[in-house]
């Protein structure tokens, strides 16, 4: 559990510098607080009217964000309930891109002279807080802006309807954006909200919708959810509730203005089938009885809110690299439920696993219930992008990428490398039983911690692959191919299949290739294995034809360079990003 205790700052006189003697010039204890030794000191403290006491940070993790918002004045009011770490203190900091107008320590305002702010961090200092529970709560104005040219910020678009569509959602490490708030993307915890908003306009947020006139609120107070996805809210007084379908113990329900398309791009039946599958695999949607799917003019093709997934506004008609956009997207959104809200990321740095395995799962249910095609564009999509990646899966730069220099390249290697690849090494069972049992829970794991789960479920040592393909500094490389193939004389033909020398030595993987005759094909398996020491491996097929052609990872399903390709070279595909 993180704790906020952040470097000291003067906050009643200025200075250069801090010490461990630093004092309030007023008092702070059951007769006051402030400079002026009035008010209240309900919480105790150190000195009485007219005395001093030393300014102590206490160390205060969050565990809930009870957040107003006004999209009339373009205000917050923020209490943050948590608990403040033994020995305690009289001082908070706690960051926040923005100022703060006014403090509170449990419900009692502070003297304006205790709040500083020093760009990065909002400091609040008053009453003694005592090791336990207690509450910080600030007021700030919201600024409208956006960050990484994404949906990050406060944002207010015109959709296709010429309607207003009001967007604030922080993204990793972002909801500092809008006030103070922990930023660390590991941690999960639980939400209201209420949005002010003009009567007639309607407002959505995660959690159960409670919705009204001029005010909406929604509480997320059950299953815990982490900020990047639950520190958010959205208005738009064109959208239209309609049901669209009861599945899997949630009723699906769309919000979108009179013209829009989402829902009818997408087959209630399909819907339904893959909410079984899901829940069959993962367990209950963990986010309530209710789930609400927004349609907006985004960036992103769709964002993972927990219970409130926003979709781009034309994702039915947008040609894409996926066979079916709408419905891929969706079922993406809906595992994030799982991979990345309950369970979230370690660190940024491990940001790729929770896109990876919305990719993966979405692609199994493809592969396994949908038209051929679909899975096949998928694999052949993330092939293709995998090669222009300018970061390893897991970056273990120094000092570590900022997510948003690194987030459009785990998109294809994400679920390539971490699953896909794994497939005939370990099996596509042991490879599911793996995700289930990491997505366990509510918390936050790292990549590394998912390597030990596809360990457990299939009794393999993965340390020699996750090494070789997933963790690295700066750009990937990835191996090439070459194949020879030979008749034994037996009406059989030995194929050769040949790693080209790398420095990271031999990669572990099981490729495939067609051997093509005149009138039949058939496929050899090249298992190198999950720790190869040699480079080249050899397989016998039955094949009593003269070889005209061989094709290598036709289906796409290793992560291979084409020789005599220079990646920097080649035009760079569009990577989409949801």
């Amino acid at each position: 559990m993180r704790r906020l205790a952040l470097a000291c700052a003067w906050v009643l006189v200025s200075a250069a510098a801090c010490s461990d003697d630093e004092t309030t010039t007023g008092g702070t204890g059951a007769e006051g607080a402030g400079a002026s030794g009035q008010g209240a000191g309900a919480a105790g403290g150190a000195g009485g009217s007219g005395g001093s006491a030393p300014l102590v940070d206490a160390s205060f993790a969050v565990e809930r964000y009870d957040l107003a918002f006004d999209f009339t004045t373009l205000s917050s009011r923020s209490e943050l309930s948590g608990t403040v770490a033994a020995p305690g203190g009289n001082c908070v900091s706690i960051p926040s891109e923005l100022a703060a107008s006014a403090a509170r320590f449990d419900d009692a305002p502070i003297d304006a002279t205790g709040i500083t702010h020093d760009g990065t961090n909002v400091r609040a200092c008053g009453p003694n807080l005592t090791p336990g529970a207690h509450t910080v709560g600030a007021d700030v104005t919201l600024v409208e802006q956006n960050f990484h040219n994404l949906d990050v910020g406060l944002s207010t678009i015109m959709d296709d309807g010429d309607n207003p569509f009001t967007y604030l959602l922080s993204w990793v490490g972002g909801c500092d954006h809008f006030g103070p708030c922990d930023d660390d993307p590991s941690r999960v915890v639980n939400f209201t909200f209420e949005i002010t908003h003009p009567e007639g306009t309607v407002a959505l947020c995660p959690g159960t919708l409670i919705p009204g006139d001029t005010l909406t609120r929604c509480e997320l107070t059950g299953t815990r959810a982490p900020t990047y996805s639950a520190y958010a809210a959205m208005t738009n007084p064109a959208w239209v509730r309609t049901p669209f379908v009861t599945a899997a113990g949630v009723d699906v329900v769309f919000y979108e203005i009179p013209s829009g398309q989402i829902a009818a791009s997408l087959d209630p039946a399909a819907i339904t089938s893959f909410l079984e599958w899901a829940t069959d695999l993962l367990g209950p949607l963990p986010y309530g009885p209710e789930l609400r799917i927004a349609g907006g003019p985004t960036a992103w093709l769709g964002f993972e809110h927990p219970a409130n997934i926003v979709l781009y506004e034309s994702i039915g008609s947008l040609d894409t690299s996926y066979a079916d956009t709408a419905m891929h997207v969706f079922m993406h959104e809906v595992i994030h439920q799982w991979a990345g809200d309950r369970m979230t990321i370690a660190t940024a740095q491990d940001f790729a696993w929770k896109e990876a395995m919305a990719e993966y799962l979405s692609f199994v249910f493809e592969d396994e219930n949908r038209p051929a095609e679909e899975a096949a564009s998928s694999l052949e999509y993330w092939d293709d992008v995998s090669l222009q990646a300018a970061y390893h899966v897991r970056p273990l730069d120094d000092p570590p990428p900022a997510v948003h220099e690194f987030y459009g390249d785990v998109y294809g290697p994400g679920p390539m490398l971490l699953f896909v690849q794994l497939e005939p090494l370990i099996g596509r069972d042991a490879v599911l039983q793996g995700i289930a049992a990491f997505l366990q829970g509510e918390g936050a794991k790292s990549i590394d911690e998912l390597r030990v789960a596809l360990e457990t479920a299939s009794g393999e040592d993965l340390s020699v692959y996750f090494d070789t393909w997933v963790m690295g500094v700066g750009a990937p490389t990835y191996p090439t191919f070459t194949v020879e193939t030979a008749p034994d004389g037996n009406g059989n033909v030995i194929v050769t299949v040949s790693q080209v020398p790398s420095q990271d030595g031999p990669f572990p993987c099981a490729v495939e290739v067609d051997v093509v005759g005149a009138t039949a094909t058939t496929t050899a398996i090249a298992d190198f294995g999950l720790a190869p020491t040699m480079s080249q491996v050899q397989v016998t097929v039955p094949f009593a034809e003269a070889v005209v052609s061989t094709a290598i990872d036709p289906r796409h399903k290793v992560v291979d360079a084409p020789m005599n390709v220079t990646l920097s070279e080649r035009p760079p595909r569009k990577v989409w990003i949801f």
